[in-house]
């Protein structure tokens, strides 16, 4: 973004005048203090333990050639250019919805309890091989992030490939209002915020919000096999399926230890190789193949932009151990619907001379129902895929008893601090593994991650 005083005070409502300031350019935005760079405008929020507005002057320091300031804070600073507005996270997100309005690309706005960040690079690289793309980065996705993201996009841009994260009900459909997608793409219900929304069936809810901000020319992207969804599907937009029984299928699946290889229904002959592990990583590329066939994006070229493709890191990632064991890093974050996904992927993958070490963590925010869900887990390991389990946690005790009774219990190892499963794992560690490693972020199973590789901090 690069505007004018002026010219910001013409895309949201103002409520002081700024005629001494109005040729002033602001060529970006920030909320963090150590973050500043010249010309950018500030945006300070008043949250329950601290307020914004107190590092306004700081931001002034560090080169922020303006602010927005909440009307009803006290004690403007004289002298300096200010935009006065009811609410400043408001005032954000319409600065952003009018600013995506004048450059006007494809919006592609996605969600899901999974997947959506892989989604989102693969949407990307996809794009790219066509039209000037910008990307939500990192985890910019929600009602901070996401104005954030469009403020950030270059005034060429095209398509803009928008990511759409949630923790309550009615998140989603703030953001989905923003952005008014183009195109729209559910990729999963699961399990994540279980503890928040209560049930698989509100967490459908809240990902369907995001049909609010689709007109009668959307497309709506979903997959075909979760039945959730279907009851709240809506003829007020276009629809698109993905998955077993999709309008766009699967005909063949090859797991491979850096990604998988597939055909579809749609150009069988067409064998397309996704660079990341996991066979439902295959059913995130259907659901941006289907946004691809609307941005005329043929099953060939997909085929070739996903060769070179970028993606963000600490998602199912291989890395080399110390002792040269293969360690497939899942340690960002765990659901039952990603760890199931994952645990197929890793018993199916092809491993003659090496044994398969899986070592697990609580999944957290799932409730009453947490050990029901860890114990459903477990209960995917299927009998001679898995030489050993290392387990940490309170609920994921459950799943390591499930996994005992499949590969049994002399080879399964359950423990009560992260420690403790640190010692037993390194003792066991030959170099002759596959080792993969899972669990909720706040289980902190990085640190496991580090051990095993030598990069201890």
């Amino acid at each position: 973004m690069k505007k004018t005083m002026a010219e910001i005070a013409e895309m949201i409502q103002v409520l002081n005048s700024v005629d001494a300031w109005r040729d002033i350019e602001l060529t970006g935005v920030c909320f963090d203090t150590r973050q500043i760079k010249t010309g950018d405008l500030f945006v300070p929020f008043v949250g329950e333990s601290r307020d914004g507005h107190a590092f306004v002057t700081d931001a002034y320091d560090a080169g922020a050639s303006a602010a927005l300031w909440q009307k009803d804070v006290p004690n403007p600073p004289a002298g300096v250019p200010i935009l006065m507005v009811e609410d400043t996270l408001t005032a954000l997100q319409n600065l952003a919805k009018a600013y995506l309005q004048e450059v006007n690309p494809i919006t592609i706005a996605i969600t899901g309890s999974n997947g959506k960040t892989t989604t989102k690079d693969i949407m990307a690289a996809i794009a790219t091989s066509k039209y000037r793309v910008h990307k939500t980065g990192g985890n910019f996705n929600n009602h901070i992030g996401l104005p954030y993201t469009i403020l950030s996009m270059p005034a060429d841009t095209e398509v803009a490939v928008l990511e759409m994260g949630m923790n309550h009900r009615h998140e989603i459909e703030v953001l989905t209002k923003i952005v008014m997608p183009d195109i729209a793409i559910i990729t999963n219900v699961g399990e994540a915020h279980l503890e928040h929304l209560g049930s698989r069936a509100e967490i459908a809810k809240a990902k369907m919000e995001i049909a609010v901000g689709l007109s009668a020319a959307s497309l709506l992207i979903y997959p075909s096999d979760e039945e959730l969804l279907k009851p709240l599907i809506t003829t007020d937009y276009r629809v698109a399926t993905f998955g077993k029984s999709g309008d766009l299928r699967p005909e063949m699946m090859r797991t491979e230890m850096e990604g998988t290889s597939f055909t579809t229904n749609i150009e069988p002959d067409v064998e397309i190789f996704v660079p990341i592990v996991g066979e439902h990583n295959v059913f995130n590329t259907m659901a941006a193949m289907l946004a691809a066939k609307e941005l005329e994006i043929s099953a060939s070229d997909v085929k070739k932009a996903l060769a070179n493709m970028e993606r963000s890191t600490s998602r199912l990632e291989w890395l080399v151990g110390e002792k040269g064991s293969d360690i497939l890093n899942d340690a960002y974050n765990s659901s039952p619907t990603a760890l199931m996904a994952v645990l197929k992927t890793f018993m199916h993958l092809e491993a003659p001379t090496k044994k398969k070490f899986v070592v697990v963590a609580d999944m957290l925010e799932l409730g009453a129902d947490a050990d029901a869900f860890h114990s459903k887990a477990g209960k995917t390991i299927e009998k001679g895929s898995i030489d050993k389990v290392f387990a940490y946690g309170d609920h994921i005790k459950a799943f390591a008893q499930a996994a005992s009774e499949q590969i049994g219990q002399e080879n399964v190892f359950y423990f009560e601090t992260k420690e403790a499963l640190k010692t037993m794992l390194l003792s066991q560690v030959t170099g002759d593994e596959y080792i993969m490693v899972k669990g909720s972020y706040g289980m902190g199973l990085k640190d496991i991650v580090e051990a095993l590789t030598g990069d201890i901090k």
